[in-house]
């Protein structure tokens, strides 16, 4: 079975840090993960999981133990990640799914959208590109950034979230019954009189030095020893105590801390009481005697089991959401957050409409998104007012929601008044004003009003060319959309015109064979089609399918899609015979790499019958 490791920045400590598990293709290794760490550990101080050989499977335990107290999953996606069996895709993921632990894909080859979104791929679940552009202006690494700060606890937050617990119980227990710890901890949790106490356990402790530096605060701070009694804990490695026996159990008895022996599986109590002076009688967790015993441990401690305040069931609700000092429990910090939302605290709901919007811990949800994001909005306009920086951020991420399930106008209103503002606060040309007004073209488009969303993309694209130049990735981005635009509206010279120009800055900037390019060409023949140029149309689009050949393979889902443009060429240039051969080519690959069903593989048979 593959053994776990573990990255950190600077070799740090990994002790209480926020989990993220690497997973991937084996043969993808190599190439993505030192890139992907880097990538993380430039804004986020996080350990990161893994096992160096991919081809081997993770044990059940390892599963439910170590993969389950994660915080997030990253794989890079590539056409081997979604075309060849592996454990990533076979289990890894799968597994972060079931759990509703965040997936963030990062997509390290372009067009493989269709591949991508199959239903047993990874569906509607959004990724990341590192290497393409971005239609509203925000890069790669502040997206990241911004995600990252969606699904991992900051060092900041994590200690109020630690200053809200009533107390700490300090649970000892041997590495290979690390099952039963967390068992164990639900089962103290289980108790709603114990909901907010802490546990200390081996994610904070670490045998030798530190632990030796450290045990004597711990303890002083914990107010009950938990002690995980199985066979295991009465082994003696060549014929030593083991770490419980002789380092945690001493120590613990002289500081003079209540101790709590739970019996999780039988365990001889005559050695028991040998190897461990002075121990309690052991008691069964799964009995009620475990509760009265528990509770009579902690009768000194102020439980807040009742306590209402929203900030401390929202931090509490934090806690059992990403396993910080108490086991991993989404169902409980999902209803305790929830519950504080609905006293009111905006980071409440902030925090509800990205776990819906991104599927960070639930499942993906856009309504349940823009309802919270509706809520959030309000609440900040009523504290506010309407023109406030957080107000326009929550405005904006409401319009996105709506868009996200299909309520293009009330988007598109939502976008209007951001854009209104943004004019009056910051001027027409700050870039922040730009973007709003780049959103506003696309409510356009989502409307159908596709000459109010081509006037305001030239406007984008003139704003763009001023503040980031003609060059500027983003710039280029806007004039393509235009282009498709001016298609929408017939007026095909002026998009043959746009995707020339578009094409050209991207050979000279990006080179010929980059995918963005190789878009552009694609789309520029495409325009000379519609225009009647048949012959021109053919021979870009061949060298579109050529290049793509050579560069992506015959499978990729984009020289799939060249291939589908070739045949319509030779269709239009009278050979009907070599366009069936090519759409029954592009059917039968399309089956086998995208799957029968695949709206892409549906199209490419509609094709193929009225060619017929």
């Amino acid at each position: 079975m593959a053994k776990i490791l573990c990255k950190t920045k600077g070799n740090a400590n990994p002790k209480g840090k926020p989990r993220v598990y690497f997973t991937c293709h084996p043969e993808d290794f190599d190439t993505c993960f030192e890139r992907i760490c880097e990538d993380v550990f430039r804004s986020h101080d996080c350990a990161v999981f893994y096992t160096e050989d991919m081809t081997e499977g993770i044990s059940e335990q390892d599963a439910v133990t170590d993969l389950e107290s994660n915080n997030l999953f990253v794989v890079p996606v590539t056409l081997k990640l979604l075309t060849t069996a592996n454990r990533a895709m076979d289990s890894d993921i799968p597994f972060a799914l079931q759990k509703h632990i965040p997936v963030l894909p990062i997509m390290m080859e372009s067009g493989l959208d269709a591949l991508y979104s199959r239903p047993d791929k990874f569906g509607e679940l959004q990724y990341l590109d590192p290497n393409g552009t971005d239609e509203t202006a925000i890069s790669y690494e502040k997206k990241l950034d911004k995600y990252l700060e969606s699904v991992l606890i900051s060092d900041e937050m994590a200690k109020r979230i630690r200053a809200a617990f009533d107390a700490y119980i300090f649970l000892s227990y041997r590495k290979k019954d690390r099952r039963y710890a967390n068992e164990l901890m639900r089962l103290i949790h289980a108790h709603p009189e114990c909901r907010d106490i802490a546990i200390w356990y081996d994610e904070f402790l670490t045998p030798g030095e530190s632990f030796r530096e450290n045990i004597e605060k711990i303890l002083n701070n914990s107010k009950l020893f938990a002690l995980l009694v199985t066979p295991n804990l009465l082994e003696e490695p060549e014929g030593k105590p083991n770490f419980v026996m002789g380092e945690e159990y001493p120590a613990a008895c002289k500081s003079g801390i209540a101790v709590l022996p739970a019996e999780m599986e039988e365990t001889d109590k005559v050695r028991l009481t040998e190897r461990f002076a002075g121990i309690p009688l052991c008691v069964d967790p799964h009995d009620e005697g475990f509760k009265v015993r528990l509770l009579e441990a902690l009768e000194r401690i102020a439980i807040t089991e009742n306590n209402e305040d929203p900030t401390h069931i929202f931090l509490i609700g934090l806690a059992y959401m990403d396993g910080i000092d108490v086991e991993v429990n989404r169902q409980r910090g999902l209803e305790l957050i929830t519950a504080s939302a609905e006293k009111g605290l905006t980071d409440a709901m902030e925090t509800l409409y990205c776990m819906y919007d991104t599927g960070a811990g639930v499942p993906l949800d856009y309504r349940e998104a823009a309802k919270w994001a509706k809520r959030l909005t309000d609440c900040y306009i009523a504290h506010y007012g309407p023109e406030h920086h957080d107000v326009l951020i929550a405005m904006n991420n409401l319009s996105l929601a709506y868009s996200k399930i299909g309520e293009y106008a009330e988007s598109a209103r939502l976008r209007e008044r951001v854009y209104a503002c943004r004019c009056r606060l910051f001027g027409g040309e700050h870039l922040e004003t730009v973007s709003a007004l780049h959103n506003l073209a696309s409510s356009c488009s989502e409307l159908g009003d596709y000459a109010k969303a081509a006037e305001l993309e030239k406007k984008v694209y003139d704003l763009r060319c001023k503040l980031l130049g003609e060059e500027h990735p983003e710039s280029l981005t806007v004039l393509s959309n235009l282009a498709v635009s001016y298609n929408d509206l017939g007026a095909y010279e002026k998009a043959l015109e746009l995707d020339e120009k578009v094409y050209a800055v991207r050979c000279r900037v990006l080179g010929q064979e980059h995918p963005s390019t190789l878009l552009s060409l694609s789309n520029l023949a495409a325009a000379y089609s519609k225009l009647g140029e048949h012959q021109k149309a053919f021979e870009l689009g061949e060298k579109v399918y050529t290049i793509r050949c050579r560069v992506l393979g015959q499978q990729h889902p984009d020289t799939l899609t060249s291939r589908q443009n070739l045949a319509s060429y030779y269709g239009k240039l009278g050979d009907l015979t070599k366009k069936v051969e090519l759409q029954e080519e592009t059917y039968d690959l399309s089956c086998r790499v995208l799957g029968e069903e695949h709206p892409a593989t549906l199209i490419v048979l509609s094709n193929l019958a009225v060619s017929c």
